[in-house]
Parts: structure tokens; sequence; C-alpha cells
């Protein structure tokens, strides 16, 4: 019977993987040796796997979150050993050698990129903000405001409407300024710490599920030995930051799926 090849990822050549199931639940996982690197595989049965198969399975939400979770896993489990280049989620070879014929000519590319790696941890920070709270803490600590306000009570009481709307107006677009300007300056501390880092699109209400905005979306590629300075800047904004409304989400270390670019 033909065996298709699930590629979790690659791996220094010198490297071992503790054995564990493969994607099916029954086969276990093995090392494919290749030029000067191995990749980490299983058999799929080409029956079961098929593409028109895998577009059935990919379909049952159930079978999608089960098995794009163990795919994490074994990324994950991979990672903590050492470097590892994560592939996406059902990447599947009709064979190993058509696996070969794909991977061995970016050999080069592939061990620059572990070697890029080694010792190396991807970090995710999501910034978000309770508006309702940094309104009231901005107004709180800005001078100016307090001044207009004082100003506005002095006005006729038509005039008083159309003052505060543009008062309200002015705070609004300051405040926006100064989130921007908070979450860039935290990103450049951290961006100064970290070998290589990204900036990723924010996402809205509906995705988070959270009541507060996301204001700020970056992962960061730090040596292991800059964890710990990461950490304590961190700690230090959350001190600062956090009871005017904001929230620091820090998750990692995780597989380096945003730098194990071949590039």
């Amino acid at each position: 019977m033909e065996h298709l090849i699930y590629l979790y990822g690659i791996i220094p050549e010198s490297r071992d993987v503790a054995p564990f199931k493969g994607l099916d639940g029954e086969k276990d996982a093995y090392c494919l040796h290749l030029d000067g690197m191995k990749a980490v595989v299983c058999s799929l049965d080409e029956f079961e796997y098929n593409e028109e198969k895998l577009e059935e399975k990919v379909n049952n939400v159930e079978w999608l979150h089960e098995k794009a979770f163990h795919h994490h896993e074994a990324l994950d489990k991979l990672n903590e050993e050492g470097p590892v280049i994560p592939m996406k989620f059902c990447t599947i070879y009709q064979s190993e050698t058509s696996l070969r014929a794909t991977v061995e000519p970016k050999k080069q590319a592939f061990i620059h990129s572990l070697s890029r790696l080694d010792g190396k941890q991807e970090w995710n920070l999501k910034i978000y903000c309770d508006d309702e709270k940094w309104e009231e803490a901005f107004a709180h600590h800005n001078s100016i405001i307090e001044e207009k306000k004082a100003e506005i009570e002095n006005l006729s009481p038509g005039k008083q409407f159309f003052a505060k709307k543009k008062l309200d107006q002015w705070m609004k677009e300051e405040m926006d300024k100064e989130k921007d300007r908070l979450c860039y300056a935290i990103h450049d501390t951290l961006d100064d710490l970290a070998v290589e880092s990204s900036v990723k699109k924010t996402w809205g209400k509906d995705v988070t599920g959270k009541n507060e905005a996301m204001n700020w979306n970056s992962v960061y590629l730090f040596s292991k030995e800059q964890v710990e300075e990461v950490a304590k800047h961190l700690e230090s904004w959350k001190e600062k930051w956090g009871d005017r409304g904001w929230k620091f989400e820090v998750t990692g270390p995780w597989p380096p799926y945003h730098f194990a670019s071949l590039q």
C-alpha cells in the first residue's frame, strides 16, 4: 500500500527526536535523513488522506481543531529541544522521493536558517486598552484639559455645547496619538533587544472576544539570554500603565513561525 508523507518540520542533522504518534494517531513519527539535515515526518494512508478525502476532513471543524492542535503541539515539543523550521499544517508529499526533490535543493538555505534560529525564541506581544479607563487617566494627567474645561465654564450655554464637542474631539485625537506613541515606544525598546521583529495586524473585538480594543500586535525573535530582561521591562510597563487601562498579553516561546523564512 502506498503511503503519503506528512512533514512537520526540518531539524539539524545531529538532532534526535523523542518518538510520538503521527497525524493519524496510529503510526509513529520518524526522522527522514536528508542531505545535511533531517525531516520530521509521519506516514499517512493514501486512501484516507488523498486530496479529496483531505478536503472533506478539513471541512470538519472538530477534526481540523484536533489535528491542527496536534501539529502545533508536535512543533512545540521539537522547538523545546532545539531549532526547527516549522512547516504549515497539512504539508503533505506523495512520497519520500517527492519530499527530497523539493527540500534538498534548498539545503543551504535550510541549514543557514537552522543556524540562525539556534538559541532563539519567538514571543508574541499584544497590547490592549480599556478606553474608558484610559480617557479618565488621560484627562487626570493632562493639565491642558483642565484649563480648557475651566475656560468652557465661563462661556455662554450655547457656546459651551460646541466648545465641549470640540474639546471631546481634541481629546480623542490626542488620546489616539498617545496610544500610538506608547505602543511604538514599547516596540522600539523590545526591537532593540530582539534579533528580529515583525509588526502584525491588530484584531477586532469580534475576533479577540475581549472588551478592550487591541492596539498593538507584534512578534519578536529573542536570544534566550535576553528573555529575562524583556520580562523585567514588561513588568515595569504593567506597573506603570496597568491602572490606566493598559493590558499586555505576552505568549511564548513559540516555534519560529514568523522567522523561519529561507530568504
